[in-house]
């Protein structure tokens, strides 16, 4: 066997690897087994005495919305990392997913569980950034299609973006007004 073979075999690991995270995470969400605080003594308890950690989750497992959105998301990332088609893909999101994780563990988790969840997160993220090195030579020349030619469709003087900030903080009160109707729908439905 070349070493070639091996690194090749090595990298098809650690995408399945990421696969059954992934998936395991997501499905976790989508069944609203993973969040939640179900110890009554905890919630029982005046909210500046819980340990952040029982917060979050417990406000992470009021939220459906938010379990199967992140829950999907994952099954996603996963399912993409299987294909060789969509193995970059999948890689650069189960990144950003990843990503998000880490931040959440190393907020909410450590006071309880110590660094383990972090360091899990941390090698996967390892395992998902030495896909993307494995495959950087596409991800080169992808970068380089995205970005050659990238540019509006007219030349605008030196003034004008200095003053596209303050377009783009009125286009918020644009969208905002826009948009007022669905707020309004949807506070209606809702109540």
């Amino acid at each position: 066997m070349t070493k070639e073979k091996i690194v090749d075999f090595g990298v098809l690991a650690l995408r399945w690897y990421l696969v059954y995270y992934m998936i395991s995470y997501g499905w976790s969400k989508l069944t609203l087994s993973q969040f939640g605080v179900y110890d009554t003594a905890i919630l029982e308890q005046p909210l500046k005495d819980i340990d952040s950690f029982y917060v979050a989750w417990h406000l992470y497992g009021r939220s459906t919305f938010f379990n199967v959105v992140t829950g999907v998301l994952e099954i996603i990332g996963g399912l993409l990392l299987i294909f060789n088609r969509t193995v970059l893909i999948g890689a650069l999101l189960v990144l950003s997913i990843l990503g998000q994780i880490l931040i959440i563990d190393i907020a909410f988790t450590t006071t309880i569980h110590g660094f383990s969840l972090p360091v899990r997160i941390g090698g996967m993220i390892v395992s998902d950034l030495l896909l993307l090195y494995y495959y950087r030579n596409k991800i080169v020349a992808a970068w380089r299609i995205v970005t050659k030619g990238i540019t509006t469709k007219f030349r605008y003087k030196w003034w004008v973006f200095l003053i596209l900030p303050i377009v783009g903080l009125l286009m918020d009160f644009v969208f905002g007004i826009l948009t007022l109707p669905i707020k309004l729908f949807l506070n209606w439905l809702t109540n």
